[in-house]
């Protein structure tokens, strides 16, 4: 049994942990010196006049500083359990005092990233839904320790849930579903992968502005013209090399999709409890997240055609002010249409799905196609600059992808509405179908533009604690009708929304 009533500390561990921490924030923010540095290196020329000797002295002045400031941290980081309140004090100069209480507790994660998988310590997160960052953060507890305070955090007798929560957690776990290997293949390979160009487009990015004089030095610009002046036919050449240029960017794409599912993903795991279910996964950050129905707001269910020919599904759950970190984590992906229905009806279990569907009016196709000429124009003026005179042959690849788009996004969108429930599709690529209970709706509004306005047409926004959904361009009458069913609804239904 562990005391939490008097004051303790995390592991002595915590040293290494905190100093991993204060090391990769120092890294972070010197980037730009530090590749800098490497440039000069690389090159065989002193960094701002500096010896090799005063550099490794600079090096183990700031390794002093941080394992000094890691030591401190932890010394001055004690937390305990005082009746109904969680108390935490913290800092090194500036002293910081935090409470909270038991009853106002809406998360508590236990995570390890590599450093505490190598340790053998895990951390701690405590959520309220008063931030969108969890309020408290212990990095280094034997898992056994957090586990107990987990259990003593959530046992309050002020939430009608929380003690069958603790009774759960004791409870023997049954796997519901495990993501095997092949799916997690599968399901890396059928992402998105324009998201993951763009990502590596964005690291590219960062580099080549890093390194700007390096790759000048290179002359790849000179290279790429003395390609076309050589050969006669320069507009087909331009094709082909734009062509190929698709085609490794397509397959790049497709590997980083595949390694960031596996990261994410790695064994994957739905255990299911009685009234909740739990997530663990993550190679070398490890989550483990308890998902009450109570406390969910939306959720969606995400594919793709391509994922519809696998089978596979992405279930993403919706929660009020989660750690932006923590996020991505509340996700459960490869899942068949059955093991999709089965965990959306105990998420949020009266899930009805009789009313009809609602398609936007038909000015919504309008509206995408003005939308169109921003990406448009821009892939143009960057395609100047790159190609000169044969700027325009990069239409020939972009307008039949952005017309489709569109074609796609109009099919995609609807929304239906009954007593229980609002489901809304979304998606161009990807096909989005969110859910959210009608009595955890927060507010409900309508915006319209000055051209919505000329043909009566309203967009409704219906917000709860997470985000807010749209119900797409919709005539005037029929937005009324549905802001007035909605409040009645919400008000008749007298629910907690948590």
């Amino acid at each position: 049994m562990y005391d939490f009533k008097n004051p303790s500390r995390q592991s002595i561990k915590g040293i290494a942990v905190l100093f991993g921490f204060n090391s990769y924030k120092i890294l972070k923010s010197l980037f730009i010196a530090i590749a800098t540095f490497s440039y000069y290196l690389i090159k065989g020329e002193k960094v701002f006049g500096l010896s090799l000797y005063q550099i490794i002295l600079a090096v183990v002045i700031v390794f002093l500083f941080i394992l000094a400031r890691s030591i401190l941290q932890y010394l001055n980081f004690k937390f305990y359990i005082s009746g109904d309140d969680f108390k935490l004090s913290k800092g090194i100069l500036n002293k910081e005092e935090i409470t909270v209480s038991k009853s106002k507790i809406q998360n508590i994660y236990i995570k390890q990233n590599v450093l505490q998988q190598i340790i053998n310590v895990v951390q701690l997160d405590i959520e309220t839904a008063g931030d969108a960052k969890a309020e408290v953060k212990i990095t280094a507890l034997s898992r056994n320790k957090a586990k107990a305070l987990k259990e003593e955090l959530l046992s309050s007798v002020n939430l009608d849930n929380q003690e069958e929560t603790v009774n759960e957690i004791k409870d023997e776990q049954k796997i519901y579903y495990k993501a095997s290997i092949k799916k997690l293949f599968l399901e890396g390979f059928s992402q998105n992968h324009i998201k993951s160009f763009l990502i590596i487009a964005g690291f590219i990015g960062g580099l080549y502005s890093t390194y700007e004089d390096f790759m000048q030095e290179l002359k790849l610009g000179d290279k790429f013209e003395a390609l076309l002046t050589q050969n006669s036919n320069s507009v087909s050449t331009l094709i082909f090399i734009i062509f190929s240029f698709l085609i490794i960017t397509l397959i790049i794409s497709i590997l980083f999709s595949i390694i960031r599912t596996f990261l994410l993903n790695f064994d994957l795991q739905v255990i299911e409890h009685k009234n909740t279910i739990e997530i663990k996964k993550g190679l070398f950050n490890k989550v483990a997240i308890i998902l009450s129905p109570s406390r969910i707001q939306n959720i969606e269910i995400v594919n793709n055609r391509l994922k519809r020919y696998f089978g596979l599904n992405t279930l993403r759950i919706k929660q009020a002010m989660v750690d932006k970190k923590l996020q991505k984590h509340f996700s459960i992906i490869a899942l068949d249409q059955l093991q999709v229905n089965y965990l959306v009806e105990k998420l949020m279990q009266r899930l009805s799905t009789t009313s009809k569907k609602e398609k936007p009016e038909t000015y919504y196709i309008r509206f995408l196609l003005l939308t169109m000429l921003i990406p448009l124009v821009l892939f143009n003026v960057i395609a100047f600059f790159v190609f000169d005179n044969y700027f325009w042959i990069i239409n020939l690849f972009v307008v039949p992808i952005l017309l489709l788009m569109i074609y796609l996004k109009h099919k995609k969108a609807y929304y239906k509405l009954n007593d229980n429930i609002l489901i809304v599709g979304d998606g161009s690529i990807s096909t989005i179908t969110q859910l959210l209970e009608i009595h955890k709706v927060q507010a409900v509004a309508t915006k319209q533009s000055v051209f919505q306005k000329l043909r009566n047409i309203i967009t409704v926004e219906v917000y709860t604690a997470s985000k807010a959904t749209k119900i797409l361009y919709v005539k005037e009458n029929r937005a009324n009708e549905i802001v007035n069913f909605l409040l009645y609804q919400i008000e008749s239904q007298r629910k907690d929304w948590m």
